[in-house]
């Protein structure tokens, strides 16, 4: 979807853009174009950014191994918030800030609730002694969804055919399967009736390119609390934070940011939860946001 070019900002918005501290901005589909590269224009455009006094920071849904080369190639020092909000790791040391572990038992619980509905599960794993990034039974899984995910991120997982009944002897925190959307929706609002404010869950594009992803994190775990976490060491308040994003796991900070903007393409929740709405992803989107908006009367 290609939205069209976004309204003027009213003075309202421009007001609040000028207080802005802090930019919480998504990577897939926000930060990078439709194939997943970091245009110049737009690295330039969180370069300024970071001149004006503002602090940009990463949140993703990927593993801190996809995320931390993103930050690489744009000089970002700030903390990274990964899985969704589920993990925040540093950039000096990658050491580990904040994690929110899903509640014992509930990790088993999901793998036996998504296989009794014909889906493999993978759980991630943070700085396991073998290094491993996640887990799952069997590397071919049968499932063409999974072995898509495992073949883009082929070397970064663990394959044990007895982890789901090993599960709960290690802690986990984002556990998820895949599929497509017919299938994951239901899987989702499945999990939520089943565990209710224990778990929450999301129902994204897939970032292997298939189909799509359905991923369940703790409860109160999101890339809005874990920028608020964040926000509060640096003395920052909410209503000097700004964000960005795209899809379902951007919807908690979009909704509760100062300035809340969603990208072109975005589907229409997050869009219609939004302050603004930029071009897509493909246009520039980030970038507009940033210079006709934040950084318009600075």
């Amino acid at each position: 979807m290609t939205a069209s070019p976004p309204h003027p900002p009213s003075p309202a918005l421009r007001q609040r853009a000028a207080t802005v501290r802090l930019l919480a901005i998504d990577i897939d589909g926000t930060l990078l174009d439709r194939s997943g590269r970091l245009l110049p224009s737009t690295a330039q455009a969180v370069a300024r950014v970071a001149e004006a006094g503002i602090r940009p920071v990463l949140c993703t849904g990927r593993r801190h191994r996809r995320a931390r080369p993103v930050a690489e190639q744009l000089g970002l020092d700030a903390p990274l918030v990964c899985n969704s909000g589920a993990v925040v790791k540093s950039r000096q040391g990658d050491r580990t800030l904040h994690r929110a572990d899903l509640p014992p038992g509930i990790a088993a619980e999901l793998v036996r609730l998504f296989e009794s509905r014909g889906h493999r599960a993978l759980s991630f794993l943070d700085d396991p002694a073998d290094g491993a990034d996640f887990v799952t039974a069997a590397d071919p899984s049968g499932d063409p969804y999974l072995d898509r995910y495992l073949d883009v991120n082929r070397g970064h997982g663990r394959y044990d055919p007895s982890w789901k009944t090993t599960i709960d002897r290690e802690p986990h925190y984002h556990v998820c399967c895949f599929g497509e959307f017919e299938a994951m929706r239901p899987l989702a609002e499945t999990a939520l009736q089943r565990f209710g404010a224990a778990i929450q869950p999301f129902v994204q594009r897939s970032p292997s390119g298939l189909g799509y992803v359905c991923e369940i994190v703790r409860g109160d775990a999101s890339k809005w609390s874990a920028v608020i976490t964040l926000a509060r060491q640096w003395g920052i308040e909410p209503d000097e934070i700004a964000a960005i994003g795209d899809d379902m796991n951007d919807l908690a900070m979009i909704r509760h940011a100062a300035l809340g903007v969603a990208m072109g393409h975005a589907p229409e929740a997050v869009r219609a939860a939004a302050d603004w709405v930029t071009a897509d992803h493909d246009h520039d989107g980030l970038s507009r946001f940033i210079d006709d908006l934040l950084l318009a009367d600075r």
